[in-house]
């Protein structure tokens, strides 16, 4: 089966071709994530061109997998993407849908990734000397609900060494993913410090993640690890691990 790694994080990524100029973004995707219930079939996500010339899309869904603490995509025939190719003709939008072909989960939910790559076009008005243009990759996070009762995360964190390095290690045992911001350091003694500013990654459901510690940070075997877990406006402990 093949397979790619997409790394630590994969949001928007930029692509350099040799076919035009580096400009600002003109294909927006929204929205950022979509989760479907276990009895919903479809969602859709809109496709918008903010330039002035027109635009090709391509649109592909992957089964997205967690493997030693990386991202991993497989294809997929559970859920299916329509139109999976389109143009965009300039200051428009158009809905894609996102459908899903299989029964939902039982237990534990579904994880797939939507990649929509801008394609380059030809005469459109982006060229320039330098002969590249910037054409732009969008990963959105999709899950499907399982039909039992509703799933949650359940986390819980650990320090381990990697390569001499000291990591913190995020486990998910529960049945829903897990989406972690401003992860930051608790000492014991109080104060906080900051591991990763912003959005640091998904935990998915039976795996784990792992994310460097500041080398400044305490060696402190009481402290404990907190984060915004899955939009929560408020910091949460995530837990700990027994060693």
């Amino acid at each position: 089966m093949a397979r790619f790694r997409l790394g630590r994080s994969l949001w928007m990524l930029p692509l350099l071709l040799v076919t035009g100029q580096a400009l600002a973004a003109s294909l927006q995707v929204a929205p950022t994530s979509l989760r479907l219930s276990a009895q919903e079939t479809a969602q859709g996500l809109w496709l918008s061109n903010t330039s002035d010339a027109p635009l090709h899309a391509q649109v592909r869904v992957f089964r997205w997998r967690q493997i030693e603490g990386e991202d991993v995509l497989e294809p997929t025939e559970e859920v299916a993407i329509s139109p999976p190719m389109l143009q965009l003709a300039p200051h428009s939008q158009q809905l894609v849908r996102v459908v899903r072909l299989s029964e939902a989960p039982a237990a534990t939910e579904g994880s797939y990734r939507v990649l929509v790559d801008e394609l380059p076009v030809e005469g459109a008005g982006r060229q320039a000397a330098s002969g590249l243009q910037f054409v732009l990759r969008y990963s959105v996070p999709v899950f499907v609900a399982p039909t039992a009762a509703e799933a949650a995360p359940r986390l819980s964190a650990q320090v381990v060494v990697e390569d001499g390095k000291r990591m913190l290690e995020v486990h998910n045992t529960g049945g829903m993913h897990a989406q972690l911001v401003d992860l930051e350091l608790a000492p014991a003694a109080g104060g906080s410090q900051r591991i990763v500013a912003g959005l640091a990654g998904y935990v998915l459901p039976g795996t784990h993640r792992r994310w460097p510690l500041p080398e400044a940070a305490p060696d402190d075997a009481q402290a404990s690890f907190k984060a915004k877990i899955n939009g929560e406006a408020q910091a949460r402990d995530l837990g700990s691990k027994a060693q």
